[in-house]
């Protein structure tokens, strides 16, 4: 009787269609969702999602630096939701699916259902942990920039990051021949991800093309982008300095130091610097000829040459005198305010990267190259199975 029943089943699978095979795995997976416990990975991916939240939410969106730590960020959990989603769905049932291959099934609807079926969990764990990064008060801008809203927006990156991940699982598992196996090499693909992913950590000349090939680098790429990092304020200096403001600064000098000094090429560049200009006649009623005022206007460079021809001062080069300061007297002297402005500014325009500009072409580019994993690594999982009858074991 039961060699009848098994007998049936197998003329069922070989004489239905690629579509409805879909259908039939597909109920198979969701039956595994209860069965196997695979609804774990979204309590799991809301913890990720609140932890992650904690360290971010109050940089990502407020500065250069927090907002490149955010994509980081949300780009390694989308990468580990993805990576765990996966990796022993199909070496867990290795021997069913080569015995169902040599009875008719049709790999491309295995792989097709197993896609939808993880395309639904990477929607469930990009919703529950964009609505935990919520809720923990990550600051999301109201408007996106893609689409009407910043959260979907940024939903969108991280499902692409987290369903590459899940199909690059896909294939390892298909590879793999038992789960111990799949496992062991996971931790070697998130290094790699992680490692090589071009953004936080920075790489040698010689590896940077490696993160051409990583998941993650088209992830934080897209994610600094929507937060605007070009056009966010660089704090890393001006904390730095601010923290020194009262540390004393200076030293003993002679005055032959100071008079070599002006002979450097760094003060030299500055000699047709003006130190005073006259703009009108002196009782201001009328414009100084331009003849005149360049005849009147002094500059930096004659004034050097003074001071270095003073035979006076020569002749004390060797008198000593001690200079002390801090910066809070320079803070004072300047304003702090305006130094704070200058320090965060040149150090953003320093810092500027024309991978993370927040334009349309490079968001949806970045975009498409992520659904281009996502197609790769599941016509190298197909293609890995229909191989399967090749395996002896």
């Amino acid at each position: 009787m039961a060699e009848e029943r098994t007998a049936k089943r197998t003329r069922r699978i070989h004489h239905s269609g690629r579509f409805s095979q879909i259908g039939i795995y597909l109920g198979k997976q969701l039956r595994f969702f209860i069965s196997e416990n695979d609804w774990k990975v979204l309590p799991m991916a809301a913890i990720i999602a609140g932890l992650v939240g904690m360290v971010i939410r109050n940089r990502f969106f407020i500065n250069m630096e927090g907002s490149l730590i955010g994509a980081f960020a949300l780009t390694c959990v989308a990468i580990w939701n993805g990576c765990f989603n996966s990796i022993q769905s199909i070496c867990r049932e290795r021997g069913i699916v080569k015995r169902e291959h040599r009875s008719g099934m049709h790999v491309s609807s295995y792989i097709c259902a197993h896609m939808l079926y993880q395309l639904m969990l990477c929607l469930l764990q990009t919703g529950l942990s964009i609505y935990v990064l919520v809720l923990l008060g990550v600051p999301f801008p109201l408007e996106g920039f893609m689409t009407p809203l910043m959260v979907l927006d940024i939903g969108i990156t991280m499902l692409l990051v987290s369903y590459a991940a899940d199909m690059l699982s896909l294939f390892i598992s298909s590879v793999s021949h038992t789960t111990t196996g799949a496992m062991t090499v996971m931790p070697f693909v998130l290094i790699f991800q992680l490692v090589f992913s071009g953004g936080v950590i920075p790489l040698p000349a010689w590896s940077q093309p490696l993160s051409n090939f990583t998941i993650s680098n088209y992830g934080i790429q897209t994610l600094a982008a929507q937060s605007g990092y070009n056009e966010l304020p660089m704090v890393t200096a001006w904390n730095t300095l601010s923290g020194m403001r009262d540390k004393e600064m200076g030293g003993t000098f002679t005055l032959g130091q100071v008079l070599d000094l002006l002979d450097s090429p760094g003060v030299e560049k500055y000699r047709d610097a003006v130190i005073l200009s006259p703009a009108s006649s002196e009782d201001g009623s009328e414009e100084i000829p331009a003849e005149d005022a360049e005849a009147r206007t002094l500059r930096l460079g004659p004034l050097l040459d003074a001071l270095k021809s003073s035979e006076a001062l020569n002749e004390e080069r060797d008198q000593t005198f001690t200079v002390s300061f801090t910066l809070r007297d320079v803070f004072d002297i300047f304003g702090e305010e305006k130094v704070k402005a200058l320090v965060q500014q040149k150090t953003a325009e320093a810092a500027y990267n024309e991978d993370y500009a927040r334009t349309r072409g490079n968001i949806l580019g970045n975009w498409m190259v992520l659904g281009l994993f996502i197609l790769f690594f599941a016509f190298l999982a197909t293609l890995s199975l229909e191989l399967i009858d090749k395996d002896k074991r």
